[in-house]
């Protein structure tokens, strides 16, 4: 029998040879995985705070795919050579060089570098492993660490947000949340999608997702989020528009409004936008953008305040008396017992005809009590009621001059399909038309739900609580216009820019902020009033040792869905919005300017 004897030194050392070469072989292998989990024992929970550390790229698994080929080719490669050397009887050969270690170190050692560096190509699958791993832990609020436990999920908050602008085409800075720039082919609104239906925002979903957050039973928003729970869009009917949003200035509201404005423009509807921030710019930009769409654009212009009934005119001019005070009750009796009388027939027409009405009243009376009443003298040098009301009306309707006339639009009688007023609430006669066209709207409402009339409109107020006045109350006035809004057909959209302008007394704020319209916010310095309505969720809240990593006991309670602190930081065009229990976070999508040679002259 040939072979070397258990006493042979050769056949020691082809032994201790093929024991190392089995050992290299094994840290050939492990040692790709050297990279990874240096890396991720040396950054730990601590990358996760970082919103890049959840931003999953568009080619992920390509990327990941990718680096376990190239380290599988590799691995492939040292077999193959590894089995040639063998049949070419390089264990047995190697024992006969007295140099044989520093042979097999020169021959192994650039094998090992290049192993311990394909490990970088592993980075891209350890990154989502490690995603996927603390997002279960984050899930389950096992992170010992309760403030890093909020940090991760603020990153992860940030990181869903970011892939929305991108996938938009809309650059981000990440520090601040100010919209940098957007890209020349961006997704703009409105975005047509199937069935017609137009889209004003991209959903913002966690770029992490376990199987058990993907067969979790939510509810998703009716009516404003499309079937693929990818798009916010506009319900195709105008009574399901009912929103009220709220967001600071600089937050994105008006990009917003405009997008809901251009959504309403491809659905064929007629827009009003009445919008009391005052800024011209903003008022010409909207006109111009949307008579780039092929729409006839109104500047609100000379506003008609004489539609509508006897009882709708008479309220409309007595909303321009003072408050009653008790004192002046007696004058402002007189005055519309003036104007219900001489309306008997038919309804002003104007301010002429207010005039004509009461200096010579007699055609237009029921009777001859009616007749002396307005004749009747009032002081001694024979000024008759009729004459002390005209007196009265004129001198409040004259500051309003400019904006009312007997030809302008209504919202009964729109001038075009598009119609734009901007106001500036500073201005006291501005301030008192705004007010009017308020009182307006709730005339409309009553006038459409008398005829039975459904035909589609959108209404949109911006800063609409400067806009009432007198002894109204912001949350009243909402609160009404929305439980009216549906029944008449009417799409209804009210924007303010916090909680606290909505009324200073809770229980009305409360009831605007409850009228069963979608309530969509923004960034808000003062959040809590609203962040309540998305509701809470049972949380388990664990305990630790001050040192360590040990958990201890826990305990269930209630904790906002949306962070208030997440409001808060939200970036510019970020919103969330609520309704019927359901919660979506979405981006707005930016506008499409129309093409230059498409700019009208305003």
């Amino acid at each position: 029998m040939s072979g070397p004897s258990p006493s042979d030194p050769t056949g020691d050392l082809l032994g201790r040879i093929v024991g190392a070469s089995v050992r290299g072989c094994i840290l050939l292998i492990a040692l790709p995985l050297a990279i990874p989990i240096i890396a991720g024992r040396l950054l730990g929970n601590f990358a996760a705070t970082k919103t890049r550390f959840w931003v999953v790229w568009k080619w992920q698994w390509l990327a990941n795919t990718a680096g376990v080929l190239v380290v599988l080719l590799l691995l492939s490669v040292e077999a193959g050579l590894v089995a040639h050397w063998i049949r070419t009887g390089g264990p047995h050969s190697l024992p006969n060089d007295p140099h044989w270690k520093r042979l097999a170190l020169d021959a192994v050692i650039p094998w090992l570098i290049a192993n311990f560096v394909s490990g970088a190509f592993l980075l891209p699958l350890a990154w989502s492993i490690r995603r996927r791993r603390t997002a279960e832990l984050v899930r389950n609020r096992r992170i010992s660490d309760v403030v890093r436990q909020e940090r991760i999920e603020a990153a992860r908050k940030r990181a869903s947000d970011r892939t929305a602008a991108n996938r938009i085409g809309v650059k981000v800075d990440a520090r601040t949340g100010q919209v940098l720039e957007t890209h020349p082919q961006a997704l703009t609104v409105p975005l047509t999608l199937k069935g017609g239906l137009q889209a004003f925002g991209l959903t913002s979903r966690a770029t992490v997702t376990s199987l058990v957050d993907r067969l979790h039973d939510a509810r998703r928003v009716r009516d404003w989020i499309d079937s693929t729970g990818h798009h916010v869009v506009l319900p195709p009917s105008a009574s399901a528009v009912r929103a009220l949003i709220i967001a600071e200035s600089g937050a994105g509201k008006t990009v917003l409004l405009n997008g809901l404005v251009l959504c309403a423009i491809e659905y064929g509807w007629p827009v009003f936008v009445i919008d009391a921030k005052g800024d011209p710019e903003d008022a010409d930009l909207l006109m111009r953008v949307a008579h780039g769409y092929g729409r006839t654009v109104a500047d609100g212009g000379v506003w008609n305040l004489f539609n509508g009934t006897a009882d709708q005119v008479t309220s409309k001019l007595m909303r321009l008396m003072p408050d009653a005070d008790g004192a002046n009750q007696h004058y402002l009796d007189e005055i519309r017992g003036a104007l219900q009388a001489i309306q008997h027939a038919s309804s002003l027409t104007s301010v002429d005809d207010l005039r004509i009405r009461l200096a010579s009243p007699a055609p237009f009376v029921r009777d001859q009590y009616d007749l002396a009443m307005i004749n009747q003298p009032v002081d001694r040098m024979g000024t008759t009621t009729g004459t002390r009301a005209l007196h009265s009306l004129l001198s409040a309707l004259r500051p309003l001059d400019r904006w009312i006339g007997e030809d302008g639009w209504s919202f009964t009688e729109p001038s075009a399909d598009v119609t734009v007023v901007p106001l500036s609430p500073v201005d006291e006669a501005q301030a008192r038309l705004g007010d009017l066209l308020m009182l307006d709207l709730r005339h409309f409402l009553a006038s459409r739900l008398a005829r039975r009339d459904k035909t589609p409109v959108l209404v949109l107020v911006d800063e609409f609580a400067q806009l009432v006045s007198g002894n109204q109350d912001p949350g009243d006035t909402a609160g009404s216009l929305f439980e009216t809004a549906r029944s008449a057909g009417v799409g209804l959209v009210l924007a303010t820019q916090s909680p606290a302008g909505l009324s200073n007394d809770a229980v009305r704020r409360r009831r605007a902020l409850t009228s069963g319209a979608a309530l969509i916010f923004g960034r808000s310095k003062d959040p809590e009033d609203v962040v309540k309505y998305a509701g809470t969720a049972m949380r388990m809240e664990a305990s630790a040792s001050a040192f360590g990593e040990e958990l201890g006991s826990g305990r269930a309670q209630h904790a906002f869905i949306i962070p208030p602190q997440d409001v808060r930081e939200a970036a510019d065009g970020a919103f969330w919005i609520v309704q019927s229990g359901a919660i979506a976070s979405f981006r707005a999508l930016p506008r499409r300017p129309p093409p230059p040679e498409q700019d009208p002259e305003l």
